[in-house]
C-alpha cells in the first residue's frame, strides 16, 4: 500500500512541473515533443493535453502539416483543436527551419534543438508513424498478390489438425473443456479435405460435419480459401490502415477491411439438433498481418458483423494465424493455429485449432502421426501474441524459426499411420 501512495505522489509531482513547463515559452518542435511524450505516457486524457496546449505560447509558425502529423501519432480531436488554435495565433510569424514531426514519406528526424530544456515524460519509444497513402497502396498490391497466388505456391500435404473445443453454459469466458478431436488435413491439387479420425481419443471415421457435438463449435476452410476470399474482386473488400505490430518477432503491417453480406463468402450454421440447421453468409470485418516488404501474411482475423438478430448465433470471430514450416526438407508458409469464438443460446464456446506434422502428400503407408502429449501441449505465447511495434525494431527483423521436429517421432515405413496421440491435457479451469 505504501508503493502505491508513493507512486500516486510522484504522478503529483510530474503534473507540476507540466503545469510549470506550460507558462514557458517554446518552438514547435518543443511543442512536438512534449505532445508525443504524453501520448506516449498515457497518463493525461485528450481534454487535459489540451488545456496544457491552449496555454502554450509559440516562437514560431504551427503548420497544418505539424497537426496533420501528430493526429495521426494519436492526437484526440481535443488536443487538435487546441492546435489548430495555435496555429492561427501564428499565422504571421516565421515557419522552423525543418520539419519537426515524422514525415510519413521519411525516416524520423532525430536532429536535437537549441532552447530551452523540456520536459521528457516517457520512456517508452514514440509509435511508428502510418506510412503514407502511396506506400499503404504498394503494400496492399503486394498482399493481394500474394494471397491470389498462396494456394498455387503450396505443395500438396497433409498434416494432423488438433481441435481443443471449450465451452461456457453461461455466455462468459470461464470455459471447460468438452473435449478434442483429430483429424487428418489432406491438401491436394487446391482442394482441402477433413477426415476425423479421433473424437475424445475414440476411434472414428468421419467428416467434420459428422462429428457427434455436444455444444461447442466446428470450422473448416483454414487453409488458402480464408485468406484468398478477402482479395478476391468480387469480395470488394474496403481496407484501411490500421496499425504496425510485431508477430513472432517480425514487425507487421496491419490493414483493418469490411466484406457486406451481398459479396461475402463467409458462412455461418447453427444446429440444435440433427437435421434442424440454420445457416447464413453473414458480412464480415477484421485485420490483415503482412509483411510490408513482401506481402507474406501472417495473420488474418474475422469477425462476423451485422448477424440478424433471428439467428441464434448473436457473436463469432476467428483468428487464423500463418508460419513457416518444414515439409519434406522445404519451407512452406502454411497454417500454423486458428482461435475461434462464437456466442449463442447463451452460451459462448471456444475452439482451438492447430495444424501439427506437415508431411508431403503421398501413400499413407509413410505418413506417421504418433505425436506424444508434449507435442500435442498448446503453442508457446510468443508464437500466438502480438506486440507493439516500435521504432528500435527493424521492419522484417527475425525469420521465422524452423520449427523444431515433434518429439516423439518414429521413422520408417513400417509404423502404424494412425496411432492415436495422447489427448491433451484439459486446461486449468
Amino acid at each position: 500500500m505504501m508503493l502505491n501512495m508513493k507512486f500516486r505522489l510522484a504522478l503529483l509531482v510530474v503534473s507540476f512541473a507540466i503545469g510549470l513547463q506550460a507558462q514557458m515559452q517554446m518552438n514547435v518542435q518543443q511543442l512536438a515533443d512534449f505532445v508525443r511524450s504524453e501520448l506516449a505516457l498515457g497518463h493525461h486524457s485528450d481534454k487535459q493535453i489540451a488545456a496544457y496546449v491552449k496555454k502554450l505560447q509559440l516562437t514560431e509558425k504551427l503548420t497544418d502539416k505539424t497537426i496533420i502529423d501528430l493526429e495521426a501519432q494519436g492526437a484526440g480531436p481535443k488536443t487538435a483543436e487546441a492546435l489548430k488554435e495555435l496555429r492561427d495565433k501564428t499565422a504571421n510569424m516565421k515557419p522552423p527551419g525543418h520539419d519537426s514531426t515524422y514525415s510519413p514519406a521519411t525516416a524520423p528526424d532525430n536532429t536535437l534543438t537549441t532552447g530551452p530544456a523540456t520536459v521528457t515524460l516517457s520512456s517508452k519509444a514514440p509509435p511508428i508513424p502510418p506510412p503514407d497513402s502511396i506506400r499503404q497502396q504498394k503494400m496492399l498490391d503486394l498482399m493481394r498478390q500474394y494471397a491470389m497466388s498462396y494456394t498455387q505456391n503450396l505443395p500438396n500435404f497433409i498434416c494432423v489438425q488438433v481441435t481443443r473445443q471449450y465451452v461456457d453454459p453461461n455466455a462468459g469466458d470461464h470455459y471447460r473443456s468438452i473435449g478434442n478431436i483429430l483429424a487428418k488435413v489432406s491438401y491436394n491439387e487446391g482442394r482441402e479435405r477433413y477426415n476425423v479420425y479421433s473424437v475424445n481419443g475414440q476411434l472414428m471415421e468421419t467428416n467434420m460435419e459428422g462429428v457427434p457435438m455436444h455444444g461447442g463449435a466446428i470450422s473448416t476452410g483454414e487453409f488458402g480459401s480464408l485468406m484468398r476470399e478477402i482479395f478476391e474482386p468480387h469480395s470488394q473488400a474496403e481496407f484501411g490502415w490500421d496499425h504496425w505490430a510485431t508477430l513472432r518477432g517480425r514487425r507487421m503491417a496491419v490493414f483493418n477491411y469490411f466484406i457486406d453480406s451481398g459479396h461475402s463468402s463467409w458462412s455461418i450454421t447453427y444446429s440444435a439438433a440433427p437435421g434442424d440447421q440454420q445457416r447464413i453468409i453473414t458480412a464480415y470485418k477484421g485485420l490483415v498481418y503482412a509483411d510490408e516488404n513482401t506481402g507474406e501474411i501472417t495473420r488474418i482475423k474475422f469477425i462476423a458483423v451485422d448477424i440478424p438478430r433471428s439467428f441464434p448465433v448473436t457473436e463469432a470471430t476467428e483468428i487464423l494465424d500463418y508460419d513457416a514450416v518444414d515439409i519434406s526438407g522445404q519451407q512452406y508458409v502454411v497454417p500454423l493455429v486458428a482461435r475461434l469464438y462464437m456466442r449463442a443460446d447463451r452460451q459462448s464456446s471456444k475452439n482451438e485449432i492447430e495444424f501439427r506434422n506437415y508431411r508431403k502428400f503421398g501413400t499413407e503407408s509413410v505418413i506417421k502421426y504418433d505425436l506424444d502429449p508434449k507435442a500435442l501441449a498448446p503453442l508457446p505465447p510468443n508464437k500466438t501474441e502480438e506486440q507493439p511495434a516500435t521504432q528500435s525494431a527493424s521492419p522484417g527483423q527475425g525469420k521465422t524459426p524452423q520449427p523444431a521436429k515433434p518429439a516423439g517421432q518414429k521413422s520408417g515405413s513400417d509404423s502404424n499411420p494412425w496411432t492415436l496421440p495422447t489427448p491433451p491435457p484439459a486446461p486449468p479451469q
